[in-house]
């Protein structure tokens, strides 16, 4: 394994332990999601070519623990989002390592460093009327493509896209929509629209606002109350019903793939303090 991925990886991991401690001691129910539930399935921790953490929370328990964390965390990890910080880039929270610096990839820029960081996913809702939620992924994806837009350097050229979208994309490149539009009342717009689905209320719950978008959006009982998988030697919280999530993200998840889709997300740039 390269060492730089697993210093990143072990960093990643101590930032997820101590949002879990917090996580238990107020009754904040959290799930691995997405690749890091597959890795703990799969192999037990990480996927080995993996560099990033995503958990999700119940839109509740987000919300909850967004209003203690900060005071709750040592002072070398912070939380930061766009409500804590209208320059930021994202809808989605990160929990980062602030004495760890690190690259996007895909920016591939090293003047737009980040750090090491868990991603937190809120999990909301959607409307039980099939008609009623494709409008409302369309509403919630269209202010998600404008928030992007206003950071065109950001977006995921590698992601695979229909052709339809691809000639959106490139329509929508070509104008100036930083001009137009304001990314961060983009996101606030988002916040509203997935805030008015309750959970309790959803045959389909998830986390829109993933790489997968509406794949992210599954049967409520997927998640259930959650139980509880080994992850590089210790145990954490993911969907109940591993099996029926799993299968519907990924298909055949026990299959690892080609070496050309062994994919990571970053470069470490400084790590704990020290330049790399």
């Amino acid at each position: 394994m390269n060492s730089n991925i697993r210093n990143l990886q072990l960093v990643e991991l101590e930032i997820l332990k101590e949002i879990v401690a917090i996580c238990d001691a107020n009754s904040v129910k959290y799930y691995m999601i997405g690749g890091t539930f597959l890795g703990a399935i799969r192999h037990k921790g990480f996927i080995p070519w993996d560099d990033d953490i995503d958990i999700a929370m119940p839109r509740d328990d987000y919300e909850k623990f967004l209003n203690i964390a900060n005071s709750k965390l040592p002072e070398h990890i912070k939380v930061e989002n766009f409500i804590t910080n209208p320059k930021y880039q994202y809808y989605i929270t990160r929990v980062q390592n602030i004495n760890t610096k690190v690259i996007e990839k895909r920016i591939g820029n090293a003047q737009k460093w980040t750090h090491a960081s868990v991603d937190i996913f809120p999990i909301d809702g959607t409307p039980n009327n099939k008609c009623l939620r494709k409008w409302h992924y369309f509403k919630v994806l269209t202010h998600r493509m404008l928030m992007s837009l206003c950071y065109k350097d950001s977006i995921d050229r590698e992601r695979k896209r229909s052709l339809k979208e691809r000639l959106l994309l490139k329509i929508m490149e070509s104008l100036p929509i930083g001009k137009i539009f304001d990314a961060n009342k983009e996101k606030h717009k988002i916040d509203k629209l997935l805030k008015k689905q309750k959970i309790e209320n959803s045959n389909f719950i998830g986390t829109i606002m993933g790489a997968y978008r509406t794949r992210e959006i599954v049967p409520r009982n997927y998640f259930g109350d959650g139980a509880f998988y080994e992850f590089e030697e210790l145990k954490f919280r993911g969907p109940s019903m591993y099996n029926d999530y799993l299968n519907h993200m990924y298909g055949d998840y026990m299959k690892i793939p080609p070496i050309e889709a062994q994919k990571n997300h970053y470069e470490i740039v400084e790590l704990n303090g020290e330049n790399v």
